[in-house]
């Protein structure tokens, strides 16, 4: 990186490490401390502004038991969620078949995002903060999930709500929930999803768009009283609905944020708590065959603040939550009997 704006091409390729874990894959995976997992991806990397590395490494980790995790991680300076996955699955592709024909990536360059005409934007540097923070895994299983769905389709006039609506807006409610608890007092609250536009916008890009094709939507809830289930959801679907039916680049929520962040303005004071959720159910991560076979599991990292939850596809029209909150919160919402009527904490790999 230069000044934290442009990239400069070295040539030196992507980082690759190789690496041995005197373990059984089964013994990392299904450990009852998430943190486990983290011994799959390079150390110091994955939330990591700034590398020793570079802006992409690749970790092969071998585990005595004859299994292995391959491990991705992509700079957002490069692209988004999207590209990572892609990237893998490209990489899959060719080591099953060297004569496959790849389409190259799209680079989108300022054909979605005018350059402003200062040059390139010194974007924001997301801090990591994990200090005083923990992550934990719960999975919801489909026939929770479904419980869930019929539950806020009696409740409200929401008649298809979908996995990610429901498993959310029930993740978002609890984690408050433990928020006033320690706190003993509401503070007004918003749930930031983030979005993939290459499906939204017109004309649509395909999935090898390179870049952080994003924006992003809230769900604002103003008084405890409206802090239930089908309120949620029915506000978000509305919200949701706004997004999809606006100019998502005139209006991208996330880069006007940088712009603004560029011209030097001080930050606006938060009105509201907020708590953000990045749902990757919509790629195909359990897809990436490099040859073995699908994978048994795909994870992510912990990281990279508090208040974050990110939600992965598992078998069977499942969900997996990563949720990461301060230890003092996550001991209340681990002891949510509601959460925990759906949620469950520990469910092993295999």
């Amino acid at each position: 990186m230069k000044d934290n704006a442009t990239i400069h091409c070295n040539d030196k390729g992507v980082e690759f490490l190789n690496v041995q874990i005197d373990a059984p894959m089964s013994q990392i995976l299904n450990h009852k401390d998430c943190s486990a997992k983290d011994l799959i991806f390079p150390p110091g990397v994955a939330w990591a502004n700034e590398s020793d590395y570079g802006l992409a490494v690749i970790q092969l980790t071998h585990f005595n038991c004859g299994g292995i995790a391959v491990s991705t991680c992509l700079s957002h300076k490069i692209g988004d969620g999207c590209n990572a996955i892609q990237f893998s699955i490209d990489w899959a592709t060719l080591t099953r078949d060297p004569n496959v024909e790849i389409i190259p990536p799209y680079y989108i360059r300022d054909t979605i995002y005018p350059s402003p005409p200062t040059g390139p934007l010194d974007s924001p540097v997301v801090t990591s903060i994990l200090d005083g923070c923990t992550q934990k895994r719960y999975v919801f299983s489909s026939s929770k999930i479904n419980a869930l769905k019929s539950y806020v389709a009696s409740e409200t006039q929401v008649k298809n709500p979908t996995r990610t609506d429901v498993v959310s807006a029930l993740i978002f409610k609890c984690i408050a929930k433990a928020v006033t608890a320690n706190s003993r007092s509401f503070v007004p609250s918003k749930l930031i999803h983030y979005a993939d536009l290459r499906e939204m916008i017109s004309p649509k890009l395909p999935p090898n768009s390179l870049g952080n094709v994003l924006s992003h939507f809230s769900t604002h809830i103003s008084n405890v009283g409206d802090m239930n289930l089908p309120n949620i959801v029915s506000v978000m679907r509305k919200e949701k609905q706004l997004f999809r039916t606006r100019d998502n680049i005139k209006e991208n929520a996330w880069a006007l944020e940088i712009l603004e962040s560029a011209k030097g303005l001080p930050p606006q004071k938060k009105e509201f708590d907020e708590y953000t959720c990045s749902s990757m159910c919509n790629f195909s991560c359990y897809d990436v065959d490099f040859g073995w076979g699908k994978p048994v599991a795909v994870t992510i990292a912990n990281g990279p603040y508090n208040k974050l939850f990110n939600l992965l596809n598992y078998r069977d029209d499942g969900i997996e939550a990563f949720v990461m909150l301060n230890e003092q919160d996550m001991s209340v919402l681990e002891c949510d009997e509601e959460f925990l009527q759906f949620a469950s904490p520990y469910e092993k790999y295999f």
